[in-house]
């Protein structure tokens, strides 16, 4: 009896053995049009005296906060992102350049065709760099569950394929499965750089990073485009 039970977990064990699998990953991609836009513009102010930096700056971010108000940005849609007194020293390290101020705000447009206008009443109203302009959609959800379905269709065909390659089929459905990371956002910027002197040589200046190809022509038009919603599934398969 007890011969028995052992040869029984023997022949299971290579049962299991025998079991052979195949690992498959799929990836999907959904171009959409982006229906919303986050810019982070910056207000950088210099002086002989950190008062006087400070009263400057502190005036342009009320005018650009009122031509963003006035470009039709909702007052909850506007917030001060970063705030920095800082001083520049000349080459000795001791002798005092200049004090500087600088203020970040973030605006959110949830109609993007209004973006080069913000930008501009921004800029004209006293913001010295554009540090960064994303585009997202609202229905990011929507358009991942659509990317996530196509990707385990991708993978399921890529699965049989290979097994067939092999001369070998896919049995029973997926004995594992799990996602991996989702992309909506499409964002092009910079920030403040790293240090009081990162932008030594570019106080009121606008710094735009525009897209790649993103199709600006000599009138200074973006073209908006699309940006990507992807997807990417891992699956296992029996095969035999």
């Amino acid at each position: 009896m007890k011969m028995t039970l052992v040869t029984g977990l023997m022949c299971a064990c290579f049962a299991v053995a025998a079991e052979q699998t195949i690992n498959v990953t799929g990836d999907a991609e959904v171009k959409v049009s982006p229906d919303q836009v986050q810019i982070s513009l910056g207000i950088e102010t210099r002086a002989k005296s950190m008062h006087e930096a400070r009263e400057e700056n502190d005036r342009r971010v009320r005018a650009v906060l009122a031509a963003a108000r006035q470009a039709g940005v909702q007052e909850k849609d506007i917030q001060t992102d970063f705030i920095q007194l800082g001083i520049s020293y000349q080459n000795d390290g001791l002798a005092v350049q200049y004090y500087y101020a600088r203020k970040s705000i973030e605006l959110l447009l949830r109609d993007v065709n209004h973006m080069e206008q913000v930008l501009s009443s921004a800029l004209d109203a006293g913001a010295t760099h554009i540090h960064g302009v994303e585009f997202s959609t609202t229905k990011f959800r929507e358009h991942r569950d659509h990317a996530r379905a196509m990707a385990v269709k991708a993978a399921m065909e890529k699965a049989q394929d290979m097994a067939a390659a092999a001369g070998m089929k896919v049995v029973g459905g997926p004995t594992g499965i799990s996602a991996a990371q989702y992309g909506g956002r499409s964002w092009y910027g910079s920030g403040w750089g790293y240090g009081p002197g990162a932008y030594a040589n570019m106080a009121q200046n606008a710094i735009y990073d525009a897209r790649p190809n993103s199709g600006a022509g000599s009138q200074g038009t973006v073209a908006i485009g699309r940006i990507s919603v992807t997807a990417s599934v891992a699956m296992s398969f029996r095969i035999e």
